[in-house]
């Protein structure tokens, strides 16, 4: 069975960093599993590691796809199976990383995604519909959730109807090592907040500006779901001040999502907490065990 290190965490917790360093320490290389770093136009707002920071680095997914292209987990698992195999045939470590915990669960637990249902399989039934749906199933699941809220009507619906994937549990394809940075929730949540005013300061509504001139209906593509670009967007088109609190509430809830998320879903994951050494020497022996 393939070997494969992953390194997941909230957003802020410096996951990417060690994962640098790690991935030089091993003769690694990077796979992002960040559903828009992955975009090349969008870098400020996503927190994108530079060049300079993947200097010597092979890494895959980081500003490989256009904004106006389809990028998806459907398309991410498929294409991240076959990096897989092209960086352990050059004799590297694989090195999955990112935020995106939806990803990384889907490929490790190669989730079959060819029957994925579409929110269109629903879209001439009325929120009201959806609902009653719902509540006829599992009336305490209907009662807490917003009648106005489609998309979470939708996914309880599937959820419910046992048609969802990330419901069923597949063979595990690969063998993987979970690492995940260790910081206190108060300091992450300041991190978090005092980086979205780090990427404002960085010219984050410069880009977001330059992508409105080329495209009016920048809105509707799939990379103005990140956190913070809407906010931007709305606040450039009516010629009003961000919403920063907003934004920094948004990130901070998404934080707490991620840390609740690695602890339900991901077992036995080794905890980096400085201690850099020691976590290079259970790779290696993982590595070297069958």
């Amino acid at each position: 069975m393939q070997k494969l290190i992953v390194i997941v965490g909230p957003t802020g917790s410096g996951k990417t960093k060690i994962a640098i360093e790690i991935t030089k320490k091993i003769n690694g290389a990077l796979i992002n599993a960040d559903a828009y770093q992955v975009y090349k136009e969008i870098e400020i707002g996503t927190a994108k590691a530079t060049k300079d920071e993947y200097q010597d680095i092979e890494v895959y997914n980081n500003g490989d796809v256009s904004i106006n292209e389809e990028w998806d987990i459907k398309i991410f698992q498929g294409k991240a199976k076959k990096i897989i195999d092209t960086i352990i045939n050059k004799g590297k470590i694989p090195i999955i990383v990112g935020g995106s915990n939806l990803y990384v669960e889907a490929l490790i637990f190669n989730y079959d995604l060819s029957a994925k249902p579409r929110t269109s399989l629903y879209e001439e039934l009325t929120n009201e519909q959806l609902y009653e749906q719902i509540k006829n199933i599992n009336p305490d699941i209907a009662s807490k959730i917003q009648i106005q809220n489609k998309r979470r009507l939708v996914r309880a619906l599937q959820i419910l109807k046992n048609n969802d994937p990330f419901q069923q549990k597949n063979e595990q394809i690969y063998k993987s090592l979970l690492i995940t940075p260790h910081i206190e929730l108060p300091k992450l949540l300041e991190k978090v907040a005092n980086n979205v005013d780090k990427m404002l300061n960085k010219g984050w509504k410069k880009e977001v500006e330059d992508l409105y001139k080329k495209d009016k209906n920048i809105s509707s593509l799939n990379a103005f779901k990140a956190i913070g670009y809407q906010e931007i967007l709305d606040s450039i088109i009516n010629n009003t001040e961000i919403n920063i609190e907003q934004i920094k509430h948004k990130t901070r809830k998404y934080a707490r999502r991620q840390i609740t998320w690695i602890k339900n879903k991901f077992k036995n994951v080794l905890v980096y907490n400085n201690n850099f050494e020691q976590i290079i020497e259970k790779i290696n022996e993982f590595l070297r065990n069958n």
